[in-house]
Protein backbone atom coordinates (compact mmCIF):
# COMPACT_ATOMS: atom_id res chain seq x y z
CA UNK A 1 0.00 0.00 0.00
CA UNK A 2 1.51 3.32 -0.81
CA UNK A 3 1.54 6.39 1.48
CA UNK A 4 -1.53 7.59 -1.19
CA UNK A 5 -3.98 5.02 -0.83
CA UNK A 6 -2.90 4.70 3.38
CA UNK A 7 -3.74 8.42 4.01
CA UNK A 8 -7.23 7.98 2.17
CA UNK A 9 -8.09 4.84 3.69
CA UNK A 10 -7.60 5.66 6.90
CA UNK A 11 -9.64 8.70 5.78
CA UNK A 12 -12.47 6.46 5.29
CA UNK A 13 -12.14 4.84 8.06
CA UNK A 14 -12.59 7.64 10.48
CA UNK A 15 -15.31 8.86 8.69
CA UNK A 16 -17.26 5.70 9.03
CA UNK A 17 -16.14 5.39 12.75
CA UNK A 18 -15.77 8.40 14.35
CA UNK A 19 -14.56 8.06 17.91
CA UNK A 20 -13.73 4.43 17.62
CA UNK A 21 -9.93 4.48 17.00
CA UNK A 22 -6.51 5.42 18.24
CA UNK A 23 -3.72 6.25 16.38
CA UNK A 24 -2.33 3.44 17.47
CA UNK A 25 -5.52 1.43 16.28
CA UNK A 26 -5.11 2.45 12.71
CA UNK A 27 -1.42 2.13 12.49
CA UNK A 28 -2.09 -1.64 13.55
CA UNK A 29 -4.81 -1.97 10.74
CA UNK A 30 -2.72 -0.05 8.12
CA UNK A 31 0.67 -0.13 8.24
CA UNK A 32 2.29 -2.70 10.62
CA UNK A 33 1.89 -0.83 13.91
CA UNK A 34 3.85 2.17 12.74
CA UNK A 35 2.24 5.15 14.58
CA UNK A 36 4.42 7.90 13.55
CA UNK A 37 3.55 7.37 9.14
CA UNK A 38 0.37 7.68 10.58
CA UNK A 39 0.74 10.29 12.54
CA UNK A 40 2.13 11.85 9.28
CA UNK A 41 -1.47 10.94 7.43
CA UNK A 42 -3.20 12.83 10.24
CA UNK A 43 -1.28 15.75 9.52
CA UNK A 44 -2.37 15.99 6.08
CA UNK A 45 -6.01 15.16 7.14
CA UNK A 46 -5.72 18.23 9.75
CA UNK A 47 -4.33 20.48 6.78
CA UNK A 48 -7.60 19.46 4.78
CA UNK A 49 -9.60 21.35 7.66
CA UNK A 50 -12.72 18.58 7.68
CA UNK A 51 -13.37 18.77 11.26
CA UNK A 52 -10.30 16.48 12.50
CA UNK A 53 -10.57 16.22 16.55
CA UNK A 54 -9.05 14.09 19.12
CA UNK A 55 -10.23 13.39 22.69
CA UNK A 56 -7.70 15.30 25.42
CA UNK A 57 -8.34 12.33 27.37
CA UNK A 58 -6.61 8.53 27.41
CA UNK A 59 -7.39 6.59 25.11
CA UNK A 60 -7.21 9.86 22.71
CA UNK A 61 -9.57 8.17 20.13
CA UNK A 62 -10.02 10.51 17.24
CA UNK A 63 -13.21 11.36 14.61
CA UNK A 64 -13.71 14.38 11.80
CA UNK A 65 -16.99 16.23 12.66
CA UNK A 66 -17.97 18.84 11.00
CA UNK A 67 -20.79 19.58 13.43
CA UNK A 68 -19.56 19.98 16.58
CA UNK A 69 -22.86 20.46 18.45
CA UNK A 70 -24.67 17.01 17.67
CA UNK A 71 -22.90 15.41 20.29
CA UNK A 72 -25.18 12.99 21.41
CA UNK A 73 -24.51 11.80 17.55
CA UNK A 74 -21.06 11.24 18.16
CA UNK A 75 -20.66 7.69 16.04
CA UNK A 76 -22.61 9.37 12.70
CA UNK A 77 -22.26 12.78 13.09
CA UNK A 78 -23.86 14.07 9.60
CA UNK A 79 -21.53 15.55 7.00
CA UNK A 80 -22.44 18.87 4.66
CA UNK A 81 -22.44 19.39 1.47
CA UNK A 82 -19.74 21.84 1.82
CA UNK A 83 -17.27 19.07 4.01
CA UNK A 84 -17.86 16.55 1.45
CA UNK A 85 -16.87 18.93 -1.17
CA UNK A 86 -13.52 19.64 0.49
CA UNK A 87 -13.50 15.63 1.10
CA UNK A 88 -13.65 15.16 -2.42
CA UNK A 89 -11.46 17.65 -3.89
CA UNK A 90 -8.67 15.99 -1.11
CA UNK A 91 -9.75 12.65 -2.52
CA UNK A 92 -8.72 14.10 -6.13
CA UNK A 93 -5.96 15.15 -4.55
CA UNK A 94 -4.42 12.33 -3.17
CA UNK A 95 -5.58 9.46 -5.46
CA UNK A 96 -6.09 8.29 -9.83
CA UNK A 97 -9.27 9.34 -11.37
CA UNK A 98 -10.44 5.70 -10.69
CA UNK A 99 -10.10 5.52 -7.09
CA UNK A 100 -11.74 8.92 -6.71
CA UNK A 101 -14.60 7.45 -8.17
CA UNK A 102 -14.60 4.81 -5.34
CA UNK A 103 -13.75 6.73 -2.53
CA UNK A 104 -17.00 9.19 -4.01
CA UNK A 105 -18.96 6.70 -4.10
CA UNK A 106 -18.04 5.61 -0.60
CA UNK A 107 -18.08 9.16 0.42
CA UNK A 108 -21.85 9.64 -0.97
CA UNK A 109 -22.93 6.65 1.04
CA UNK A 110 -21.56 7.37 4.17
CA UNK A 111 -23.16 11.06 3.95
CA UNK A 112 -26.42 9.43 2.98
CA UNK A 113 -25.95 6.85 5.96
CA UNK A 114 -25.14 9.73 8.45
CA UNK A 115 -27.93 11.63 7.41
CA UNK A 116 -30.28 9.41 7.87
CA UNK A 117 -28.53 8.76 11.25
CA UNK A 118 -30.02 12.65 11.98
CA UNK A 119 -33.65 10.74 11.82
CA UNK A 120 -33.08 7.31 13.16
CA UNK A 121 -30.12 7.02 15.20
CA UNK A 122 -30.57 8.79 18.17
CA UNK A 123 -29.56 8.26 22.28
CA UNK A 124 -31.27 5.01 22.30
CA UNK A 125 -29.62 3.54 19.75
CA UNK A 126 -26.19 5.22 20.22
CA UNK A 127 -26.67 3.63 24.03
CA UNK A 128 -26.75 0.56 22.16
CA UNK A 129 -23.76 0.85 20.42
CA UNK A 130 -22.00 2.41 23.42
CA UNK A 131 -22.64 -0.51 25.58
CA UNK A 132 -21.54 -2.83 23.11
CA UNK A 133 -18.74 -1.05 22.31
CA UNK A 134 -17.92 -1.50 25.98
CA UNK A 135 -18.49 -4.91 26.23
CA UNK A 136 -16.12 -5.39 23.15
CA UNK A 137 -13.42 -3.44 23.97
CA UNK A 138 -13.36 -4.55 28.45
CA UNK A 139 -14.25 -8.08 27.01
CA UNK A 140 -17.28 -8.41 29.00
CA UNK A 141 -20.63 -10.17 28.62
CA UNK A 142 -23.62 -8.18 27.62
CA UNK A 143 -27.63 -9.25 27.63
CA UNK A 144 -29.53 -8.03 24.92
CA UNK A 145 -32.68 -7.85 25.48
CA UNK A 146 -35.74 -8.44 23.71
CA UNK A 147 -33.74 -9.77 20.39
CA UNK A 148 -36.70 -9.99 17.62
CA UNK A 149 -34.82 -13.11 15.43
CA UNK A 150 -36.14 -15.15 12.26
CA UNK A 151 -37.36 -17.84 14.54
CA UNK A 152 -39.96 -16.07 15.27
CA UNK A 153 -38.77 -15.49 18.70
CA UNK A 154 -38.55 -12.84 21.23
CA UNK A 155 -36.00 -13.53 23.73
CA UNK A 156 -32.47 -12.75 25.67
CA UNK A 157 -29.40 -13.39 24.74
CA UNK A 158 -26.37 -13.27 26.68
CA UNK A 159 -23.35 -12.49 24.07
CA UNK A 160 -19.56 -11.76 24.03
CA UNK A 161 -19.30 -9.07 21.48
CA UNK A 162 -16.40 -8.53 19.27
CA UNK A 163 -17.68 -6.80 15.63
CA UNK A 164 -19.83 -4.14 15.91
CA UNK A 165 -21.08 -2.17 12.40
CA UNK A 166 -23.78 0.65 12.46
CA UNK A 167 -23.06 1.48 8.49
CA UNK A 168 -24.57 -2.58 8.18
CA UNK A 169 -26.95 -2.18 11.26
CA UNK A 170 -25.54 -6.06 12.50
CA UNK A 171 -23.24 -7.16 15.67
CA UNK A 172 -21.55 -10.19 15.63
CA UNK A 173 -21.18 -12.13 18.54
CA UNK A 174 -20.62 -15.17 20.31
CA UNK A 175 -23.99 -16.60 21.80
CA UNK A 176 -22.73 -17.79 25.20
CA UNK A 177 -26.12 -19.45 25.62
CA UNK A 178 -26.33 -21.41 22.31
CA UNK A 179 -22.56 -21.64 22.47
CA UNK A 180 -21.76 -20.43 19.15
CA UNK A 181 -21.22 -17.36 17.12
CA UNK A 182 -23.50 -15.36 15.43
CA UNK A 183 -24.96 -12.42 13.79
CA UNK A 184 -27.83 -9.78 15.02
CA UNK A 185 -29.30 -6.85 13.56
CA UNK A 186 -29.00 -3.69 15.99
CA UNK A 187 -32.18 -2.68 14.79
CA UNK A 188 -33.72 -5.69 16.65
CA UNK A 189 -32.19 -5.24 19.62
CA UNK A 190 -34.25 -3.30 22.46
CA UNK A 191 -31.86 -2.81 25.39
CA UNK A 192 -28.00 -3.65 25.88
CA UNK A 193 -27.28 -4.82 29.38
CA UNK A 194 -23.64 -4.62 30.41
CA UNK A 195 -22.54 -7.03 32.94
CA UNK A 196 -19.65 -7.60 34.89
CA UNK A 197 -19.08 -11.22 33.76
CA UNK A 198 -15.66 -11.43 31.18
CA UNK A 199 -15.33 -13.27 28.03
CA UNK A 200 -14.96 -16.96 28.53
CA UNK A 201 -15.21 -18.18 24.72
CA UNK A 202 -12.96 -15.47 23.48
CA UNK A 203 -10.70 -18.38 21.53
CA UNK A 204 -14.13 -19.24 19.57
CA UNK A 205 -14.35 -15.69 18.29
CA UNK A 206 -14.83 -15.92 14.74
CA UNK A 207 -15.19 -12.81 12.37
CA UNK A 208 -16.85 -13.19 9.61
CA UNK A 209 -17.24 -11.17 6.21
CA UNK A 210 -20.68 -9.62 5.55
CA UNK A 211 -21.89 -8.92 2.12
CA UNK A 212 -24.01 -5.73 1.20
CA UNK A 213 -27.26 -7.60 1.55
CA UNK A 214 -26.15 -8.06 5.51
CA UNK A 215 -25.48 -11.61 5.32
CA UNK A 216 -22.39 -13.23 7.14
CA UNK A 217 -20.42 -15.94 5.72
CA UNK A 218 -16.90 -16.32 4.37
CA UNK A 219 -17.61 -18.34 1.34
CA UNK A 220 -18.14 -15.51 -1.05
CA UNK A 221 -18.74 -15.03 -4.82
CA UNK A 222 -17.56 -11.94 -7.21
CA UNK A 223 -21.24 -11.29 -8.90
CA UNK A 224 -22.04 -8.21 -11.45
CA UNK A 225 -24.90 -6.88 -12.10
CA UNK A 226 -25.88 -4.24 -14.64
CA UNK A 227 -29.02 -1.61 -13.27
CA UNK A 228 -31.05 0.68 -14.58
CA UNK A 229 -32.22 3.70 -12.62
CA UNK A 230 -34.96 2.08 -11.49
CA UNK A 231 -32.98 -0.44 -9.94
CA UNK A 232 -29.59 1.30 -8.53
CA UNK A 233 -32.55 3.54 -6.74
CA UNK A 234 -33.58 0.34 -5.43
CA UNK A 235 -30.69 -1.40 -4.55
CA UNK A 236 -29.27 1.87 -2.66
CA UNK A 237 -32.23 2.37 -0.81
CA UNK A 238 -32.69 -0.63 0.33
CA UNK A 239 -28.75 -1.86 1.10
CA UNK A 240 -26.85 1.91 1.18
CA UNK A 241 -23.63 0.21 1.61
CA UNK A 242 -24.15 -0.82 -2.08
CA UNK A 243 -23.10 2.18 -3.20
CA UNK A 244 -19.38 1.88 -2.48
CA UNK A 245 -19.39 -0.83 -5.54
CA UNK A 246 -21.45 0.58 -8.13
CA UNK A 247 -19.73 2.02 -10.54
CA UNK A 248 -21.15 4.22 -13.86
CA UNK A 249 -22.48 2.04 -17.02
CA UNK A 250 -21.45 2.16 -20.53
CA UNK A 251 -24.90 3.03 -21.44
CA UNK A 252 -26.51 6.20 -20.24
CA UNK A 253 -28.48 5.63 -17.79
CA UNK A 254 -26.98 2.59 -17.10
CA UNK A 255 -25.08 1.36 -13.68
CA UNK A 256 -23.14 -1.49 -12.89
CA UNK A 257 -22.72 -2.96 -9.40
CA UNK A 258 -19.75 -5.58 -8.74
CA UNK A 259 -18.94 -6.51 -4.85
CA UNK A 260 -18.26 -9.99 -2.91
CA UNK A 261 -21.85 -11.25 -1.67
CA UNK A 262 -22.26 -14.66 0.48
CA UNK A 263 -22.07 -17.88 -2.07
CA UNK A 264 -25.45 -19.16 -1.75
CA UNK A 265 -26.25 -15.86 -3.00
CA UNK A 266 -28.97 -15.12 -0.11
CA UNK A 267 -30.39 -11.47 -0.22
CA UNK A 268 -29.32 -10.93 -3.59
CA UNK A 269 -31.55 -13.57 -5.06
CA UNK A 270 -35.16 -12.02 -3.85
CA UNK A 271 -33.29 -8.35 -5.10
CA UNK A 272 -33.09 -9.64 -8.44
CA UNK A 273 -36.43 -11.49 -8.65
CA UNK A 274 -38.38 -8.53 -7.41
CA UNK A 275 -36.68 -6.45 -9.68
CA UNK A 276 -36.20 -8.45 -12.97
CA UNK A 277 -37.05 -6.08 -15.65
CA UNK A 278 -34.49 -3.63 -14.18
CA UNK A 279 -31.67 -5.41 -13.41
CA UNK A 280 -29.58 -7.88 -15.33
CA UNK A 281 -26.74 -10.64 -14.33
CA UNK A 282 -23.45 -10.20 -16.05
CA UNK A 283 -21.46 -12.62 -13.82
CA UNK A 284 -21.40 -15.48 -12.63
CA UNK A 285 -23.53 -17.91 -14.19
CA UNK A 286 -24.35 -20.27 -11.23
CA UNK A 287 -26.34 -16.95 -10.11
CA UNK A 288 -28.22 -17.05 -13.59
CA UNK A 289 -28.90 -20.59 -12.35
CA UNK A 290 -29.97 -19.82 -8.64
CA UNK A 291 -32.28 -17.17 -9.63
CA UNK A 292 -34.40 -19.67 -12.15
CA UNK A 293 -34.37 -22.32 -9.68
CA UNK A 294 -36.04 -19.96 -7.14
CA UNK A 295 -38.38 -18.74 -9.21
CA UNK A 296 -39.26 -22.52 -10.37
CA UNK A 297 -39.66 -23.47 -6.85
CA UNK A 298 -41.58 -20.69 -6.29
CA UNK A 299 -44.23 -21.49 -9.69
CA UNK A 300 -44.48 -25.32 -8.47
CA UNK A 301 -45.38 -23.64 -4.83
CA UNK A 302 -48.24 -21.84 -6.06
CA UNK A 303 -49.43 -24.70 -8.04
CA UNK A 304 -49.92 -26.99 -5.31
CA UNK A 305 -52.29 -23.98 -3.51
Amino acid sequence: MTPRERVIRVLMKIISNPYRFTRKDLADTFNNGNVGAISDDIVILKNINIGFVQEKKPPYRIAIIPDHHLKELKHLLPLTEEDRAKISRALHQFSSKKDAMYLNNKLSSLYDFQKLGLQALRRPALEKIDRLEAGKVHEHQVIIENYRSNSNTIKDRRVEPFHIDPELDTLQAYDVDKEKNAHFKLSRIDRVIQTDDPWIFKEAHRYKYTDVFRIANNDKILVQLQLDVWGYNVLIENYPKAKNDITPGADPNSFEFQSHVNAKFLGIIPFIMGNAEHVAIIHPASLQEAVWEAAENILKKKQKN
